[in-house]
């Protein structure tokens, strides 16, 4: 089916959505202002804060309004400032997003990790997926679920999941919103918003465009994108809402160079990616919905489904040219009851995902078609059952035990050698036990432990001249955390300690510069470390805030690399800010330290660079409804290492595997709210 004729499909969805109604929608809570209330189908930022609360282990809410004050267009904007994220810029909206070591790495796209959005999933139907259609200032807020605390998704990866929540009309906080910003390299963006409650519906759409000429060579974008919702109440009691969005991104392709040149000529790419014209093109439509019942008995049902229909175009070392088509549905109930005069509160729920992917490849003719190289059809189905359990054991203390069943199913078909065809079903299990002692109603400590597995991606399962499906196994983990959080007077934290015990992760290494690498099964991995942050606000003007992360992945008694150090993350990550406002103006200096350089070779034989990068925002608010921000970057213009691909033994492979990161760059913008 053609995209368009989907996109009609997907339109006559959202018009059955405006038909006149007779109920109008209600904050959550009468007593909670519009804007932290929302509705059923789109809690506000303050009930899913507190939701977050009673998970025992590691989660961080992040609010909009804490990357919306400067430049964010990664990833890494949008996550700087929170434990336990490691996410590094390659260039534009490219980024190596890692959890707790998950998918680390990879050296294009993105696994080990749930994105989803408004709860529903982001992926692809064989866990991958990209960040270009992530539009930071489409976003009312980020939540962070690390590990198996993903559970409330039905998520069961080493990483977790990031949900990325949509403004709607009942948490905005505005009519219109009107954004223009400018900047280096070329760099302007302007974003225009607006949101309005109906006598029977609510809805909002927002815009966006993008262009810039990139800190590189060959890394010009020129993007757009839309994203809207509409909400309408079916009762006093049910409500739907149905999402849409739509892209269109034009992104060059910069590529990896030397360590040399990363460190010493930072703006040279390859000459392979200019005469061969390297380039990321992609035009996506998803529609999704979310439906909400309350029932007798605070019972509440959630159902809904998606379709995400994407075409690819992606010259690099041949011409990738792709057409996918991702539908799923899902369904969870909530409810609570008393078991032996003591409050039980029950999750379950269910997802089911279908993809298709018509993947075609061609001999790259300065970014166009040649002669085709591959012709194949590849099927990635999967259904995840889950279920929760919150029994509030004694006061303060809870008991807190869940079961995640996934089967998982990859067809491929060859169409030029129908010998390479290839199928294989994935199964897994995964419980978690965990206890939560509510310290304080504003603290509590917790520990749990949690199993995890992912099933491979079509990128490891199909791999060059291999003939079928490469033989790498279903990786799986058993992790054990424990930690603390909450808030007292001026003071805040978030620590948390993990251990993961991890067999066949599945592990990436760089063949060459320019094509995808190859993927094995190691047999026993060891993740550990430590998610810090902690905050203090000194006065009604001054506020610090930190975070420090300890990355410790390393093989354990491997028959090759024994207890050698895994390659592609720092030791140590230090992040730190100072924010000072006064009378609607704030000054926020910050710093990313990497004190010590990662390995870049399983070997352990080469490493990246080790770099510490000061930064400044600074915001003004003229009145109630306008405001300005600058937000410069690396004032010392460092000349540094933020992402590389992984390699086997640098002293065999190639090296030319780096990603320099930006110079000094400059961005302001301005904001009008009515």
């Amino acid at each position: 089916m053609l995209i368009a004729m989907r996109g009609a499909l997907c339109a006559a969805l959202v018009t059955l959505s405006l038909l006149p109604q007779h109920a109008k929608a209600d904050p959550l809570e009468i007593n909670v202002p519009i804007g932290q209330a929302g509705t059923r189908t789109a809690p506000g930022t303050a009930i899913v804060e507190e939701r977050m609360r009673a998970i025992p282990g590691g989660v961080s809410f992040v609010p909009a309004k804490k990357f919306q004050n400067g430049y964010a267009l990664s990833m890494k904007d949008m996550m700087a400032g929170t434990p336990g994220i490691l996410a590094q810029p390659r260039w534009g909206e490219e980024s190596r997003l890692s959890i707790r070591g998950s998918g680390l790495s990879r050296s294009f796209h993105l696994r080990g990790v749930t994105l989803l959005q408004d709860g529903i999933p982001f992926n692809f139907a064989d866990g991958s997926g990209d960040f270009q259609e992530i539009d930071p200032l489409m976003l009312q807020h980020v939540e962070v679920y690390r590990g198996g605390q993903a559970l409330r998704y039905g998520a069961a990866s080493l990483g977790g999941a990031v949900n990325m929540a949509s403004p709607t009309a009942w948490t905005a906080g505005y009519n219109t919103l009107l954004r223009a910003e400018a900047g280096s390299f070329g760099t302007i963006r302007t974003h225009a918003a607006a949101a309005k409650i109906f006598d029977g519906f609510d809805a909002f759409a927002g815009v966006t465009k993008t262009v810039s000429d990139g800190y590189r060579k060959q890394s010009d974008q020129d993007n757009q994108g839309f994203s809207g919702n509409v909400g309408v109440p079916l009762s006093d009691r049910a409500e739907t809402r149905f999402y849409v969005s739509w892209n269109d991104i034009k992104q060059e392709v910069p590529g990896t160079i030397t360590k040399e040149a990363a460190l010493h000529d930072p703006k040279s790419v390859p000459d392979v990616n200019l005469y061969n014209n390297y380039a990321r093109d992609i035009r996506s439509l998803r529609v999704a919905n979310r439906t909400v019942f309350d029932l007798d008995n605070g019972v509440q049902i959630e159902a809904g489904g998606y379709i995400n229909d994407k075409s690819l175009y992606h010259p690099i070392f041949q011409v990738v040219d792709q057409a996918s088509l991702d539908i799923g549905g899902f369904a969870r109930m909530h409810g609570s009851a008393e078991i032996g005069g003591r409050k039980n509160d029950v999750t379950v729920g269910v997802n089911i995902g279908r993809g298709r992917n018509d993947a075609k490849r061609f001999v790259n003719m300065a970014g166009h078609r040649g002669n085709a190289t591959a012709n194949g059809e590849q099927v990635a189905q999967n259904v995840e059952f889950y279920g929760e359990d919150r029994l509030h054991i004694i006061q303060n203390w809870s008991l807190i035990t869940g079961l995640q069943a996934s089967v998982a199913d990859r067809d491929y078909k060859d169409f030029l050698n129908r010998a390479n065809d290839d199928g294989k079903t994935f199964y897994s299990l995964n419980p978690k036990i965990g206890v939560m002692w509510n310290i304080t109603p504003r603290s509590e400590m917790y520990a749990s432990v949690t199993r995890s597995s992912e099933a491979p991606t079509f990128s490891e399962l199909v791999q060059g001249a291999y003939a079928g499906f490469v033989p790498v196994d279903l990786q799986t983990a058993w992790t054990v955390e424990a930690g603390t959080r909450g808030k007292e007077g001026d003071f805040s934290w978030d620590v948390t300690l993990y251990h993961a015990q991890v067999r066949d992760e599945l592990l990436n290494f760089a063949v060459t510069s320019d094509v995808p690498a190859s993927t094995f099964n190691a047999d026993k991995t060891i993740h550990q470390g430590i998610e810090l942050g902690a905050g203090w606000r000194l006065n009604d003007r001054l506020s610090l805030w930190g975070i420090y992360n300890l990355n410790d992945f390393q093989f354990d008694g491997d028959n090759q690399y024994g207890d050698n150090e895994l390659a592609g993350a720092p030791k140590h990550q230090i992040n730190l800010s100072m924010r000072y406002e006064k009378k609607g103006a704030s000054i926020e200096p910050n710093i990313e330290w990497v004190p010590a350089a990662p390995w870049v070779d399983y070997a352990n034989t080469m490493k990246a660079d080790s770099y510490i990068i000061a930064g400044v925002k600074a915001g003004y608010d003229i009145n109630e409804n306008m405001s300005l921000f600058l937000d410069a970057r690396n004032l010392t213009d460092e000349k540094t290492i933020t992402s590389f691909s992984t390699v086997t033994d640098a002293n065999a492979a190639a090296t030319n595997v780096f990603y320099p990161g930006e110079g000094r760059s400059v961005y302001c913008g301005v904001t009008i709210k009515f």
